[in-house]
C-alpha cells in the first residue's frame, strides 16, 4: 500500500535569515517552522536569491524537539 504523503508547506527565505510562509502569506520564525514539522508539515525552505532548496541548513532533521 503506498504511503500517505504529509502536506508540503514552502517558506521563502530572504537574505540569510527572514523567512516566509506562502501559505499563510506572513513571516515565520525558526520555532514557528520547528512547529509546523512536529504538527505534520513537510517543510520545504528555498532561498529566493538563487532558487536553491536550503532546509537542511536552515532546520536540519535532528532539532524537532
Amino acid at each position: 500500500m503506498p504511503r500517505k504523503r504529509r502536506p508540503r508547506r514552502l517558506i521563502n527565505r530572504y537574505g540569510q535569515t527572514r523567512l516566509y510562509d506562502v501559505e499563510s502569506a506572513s513571516y515565520v520564525s525558526l520555532a514557528r517552522l520547528k512547529e509546523l514539522r512536529s504538527e505534520g508539515y513537510e517543510v520545504v525552505v528555498r532561498d529566493v536569491e538563487n532558487g536553491r532548496f536550503v532546509t537542511e541548513d536552515v532546520l536540519p532533521r535532528g532539532l524537532d524537539a
